[in-house]
């Protein structure tokens, strides 16, 4: 298994130094259609290669192959918008971190990681924010963001591919969607009328409605068996990019060892269940990995590069 991460992060690495050299413009990353302005180039490459014994990630998405119309029968044209305009009211709060090379790295990483996945077709945009709160979150349609906040907090590559994974695992999963469902069927219904006006031509703009409804969702957070889930996917995607499945837990560690009452803990604990109960749910996940990964050099040098020089 150690053997088969170091040859995927080899690849990657092929990767992003391919990437690095010329970065085509029709893959440039367009946070310009949520508040932003700076390009990322994508990964190339196709699936990494397997051992007879590799996790089959397929078993764990079974089912979900069709979610886009299992919860409340949007569509996935539907999502994507419904996804854009909540990235732009999450935007209003926080603006990207004005480092092009930053967000293209953040994006590089995240794309990888989403190539793992059955929805690696989405418009996937990763972005870090400029904010002092440590915190990460998604939008339907693959919109990722996380703070520079928690960006800070990282210790290494692997951990920002795991906390990155989580977030990915909540767009498969459409968790933002159902939250959105469960609160109301008026608000979903706004929201629902604007994304079929959007797509019709005959609107781009949220009504007041729709805007409360999402920060509501925002504000309330998701439910927490969906936090949970969340955790053991995403061990799994990141597992399978290459990248050591017990990052999370040194993330989780992390943010077990600051004080709770630490200001800049305040809106991760109001959304997310603490970090000493998802060490404790996400254990049992655990048991079917051998070992921790050995981080490779390249991992370390690229993470020192981009976010370790800010510190």
């Amino acid at each position: 298994m150690k053997s088969l991460l170091r040859l995927i992060q080899g690849a990657f690495f092929i990767s992003i130094v391919a990437t690095a050299i010329w970065i085509p413009s029709t893959h440039a990353i367009d946070l310009g259609g949520f508040g932003g302005g700076f390009g990322g180039g994508l990964f190339s490459g196709g699936d990494a290669e397997e051992e007879d014994n590799a996790i089959d990630i397929g078993e764990i998405f079974d089912g979900v192959k069709d979610i886009s119309r299992t919860i409340t029968g949007i569509d996935e044209e539907t999502e994507i918008i419904i996804g854009r305009d909540a990235a732009a009211v999450l935007l209003g709060a926080s603006k990207p971190v004005n480092d092009p090379e930053l967000q293209r790295y953040v994006n590089k990483v995240g794309r990888w990681v989403v190539n793992q996945t059955n929805r690696a077709h989405l418009p996937w945009r990763f972005a870090v924010l400029s904010s002092t709160h440590v915190n990460a979150f998604a939008t339907p349609g693959g919109n990722i963001f996380i703070t520079d906040g928690l960006l800070r907090t990282l210790t290494g590559e692997a951990e920002l591919a795991a906390v990155l994974a989580h977030e990915v695992a909540h767009v498969i999963q459409k968790h933002h969607i159902k939250a959105m469902s469960s609160l109301n069927t008026s608000g979903l219904s706004g929201v629902l009328k604007l994304a079929g006006q959007t797509k019709a031509g005959q609107s781009n703009r949220m009504t007041t409605a729709v805007v409360g409804q999402v920060k509501d969702v925002y504000l309330r957070g998701l439910d927490k068996d969906d936090e949970f889930e969340a955790d053991r996917m995403g061990v799994v995607i990141a597992s399978r990019a290459g990248y050591d499945p017990f990052a999370l837990v040194a993330v989780l560690q992390t943010l077990d060892s600051i004080d709770p009452e630490h200001s800049s803990l305040s809106l991760l604990y109001k959304t997310h269940p603490t970090a000493s109960d998802r060490l404790d749910r996400l254990d049992p996940a655990l048991a079917q990995f051998d070992d921790h990964a050995e981080e490779s050099p390249l991992l370390e040098q690229r993470f020192n590069k981009y976010v370790a020089r800010r510190l």
